[in-house]
């Protein structure tokens, strides 16, 4: 069901700190916290003693103390003390998992640890860089990630989710070109001479048609990438020279918490009017766009289970979704051969 050599968005660097912090991510309750020295542990959310939510428990230093017999564990993981006795017994400890922290979002590895490469977290400059201005967020979504990278890729639901804000019908209309790029998919809409979405009309100040694009990178299983914006008709933004363009860049990360609930981490920058705070303030719309994603992906999440067997089709527009879709569950059938394969492995030989 879930891709688990993956790097996951876990959370934003200022949801942990000191405090025990609590998440669920693809069915596993984690328990979170920052050492003294500012790094991040993520243990299994149950002590090995008697399965005790450790979540419930205390800091002690950089040692967290289980809230039912106070088994402490230090930041590998490795129970260190029991209380009720001198000896700590062999194998006592608990699963810790890789976290790197990266363009203010914090990223766990919950599969195989030996694979958890960090080169493969992508690089999301306009989170922090001082030349961009972002704001973001977290949304928790009662509805399975899937349907929320759906949403998200699928461009042709702006004009009817987001009329006032997003909304294009040469959006609609328009055949995207989408492309493998490595492991990642690509997608480009150049849309010259175009009705553009209000919500960029109105930051650039333009009446009439102008020259927009939509490009968006995905990178299974759950991180989308946007490149978007708007210029004037013939200015060259659409061969390359955006020196005239308003440009963003967006960030989705949806992080399976179960089957059927998603966190949702998201970020919106530019590159343009950094101190303006009418600008900011437009841009800050952002939010409520994506909530009202939030909303219709929880709408479908109910109509799936109140019909659950019911069938359904495919349009031209479902071409990239239906190849983003293709991807994860190819990485998920991978996994799975993996584990056969060991399994396998593993089984004495008949005599």
């Amino acid at each position: 069901m879930f891709v688990r050599n993956a790097w996951y968005v876990a959370a934003w660097n200022h949801e942990i700190g000191r405090a025990l912090f609590a998440r669920t991510i693809l069915g596993t309750p984690l328990v979170m916290f920052r050492t003294g020295n500012g790094a991040v542990v993520a243990f299994d959310d149950r002590c090995c003693h008697r399965n005790a939510p450790l979540s419930a428990g205390r800091l002690d230093g950089d040692e967290l103390e289980c809230g039912y017999h106070g088994l402490r564990y230090d930041p590998t993981g490795a129970c260190v003390a029991v209380p009720s006795q001198s000896l700590v017994p062999p194998g006592a400890r608990v699963r810790a998992y890789p976290v790197v922290e990266r363009n203010d979002w914090v990223w766990i590895w919950m599969g195989d640890p030996v694979r958890a490469d960090e080169a493969t977290i992508p690089d999301l400059f306009w989170h922090d860089s001082r030349a961009w201005k972002a704001v973001g967020g977290y949304n928790h979504v009662k509805g399975h990630y899937q349907a929320m990278l759906d949403i998200t890729l699928d461009q042709t639901h702006s004009r009817f989710v987001h009329p006032n804000s997003f909304g294009s019908d040469d959006k609609v209309r328009a055949k995207p070109k989408v492309m493998r790029d490595g492991a990642s998919l690509r997608c480009e809409r150049l849309l010259p001479a175009s009705d553009p979405p209000p919500l960029w009309a109105r930051i650039a100040g333009i009446e009439g048609k102008a020259d927009c694009w939509n490009i968006w990178r995905y990178l299974p299983p759950t991180i989308i990438q946007f490149d978007i914006g708007i210029a004037r008709i013939g200015s060259g933004a659409l061969e390359g020279d955006r020196s005239h363009a308003l440009t963003g860049h967006n960030s989705h990360a949806m992080t399976p918490e179960t089957a059927r609930t998603t966190h949702h981490f998201w970020v919106a920058a530019r590159n343009f009017a950094l101190e303006d705070e009418a600008v900011t303030k437009q841009f800050a719309a952002v939010r409520t766009i994506f909530l009202e994603d939030v909303a219709m992906v929880e709408a479908v999440q109910r109509t799936i289970e109140a019909f659950p067997d019911a069938p359904t089709i495919d349009v031209g527009s479902d071409n990239p979704t239906i190849q983003a879709r293709n991807l994860v569950h190819r990485l998920v059938e991978a996994e799975a051969g993996a584990g056969r394969l060991r399994r396998a492995r593993a089984r004495p030989a008949r005599s």
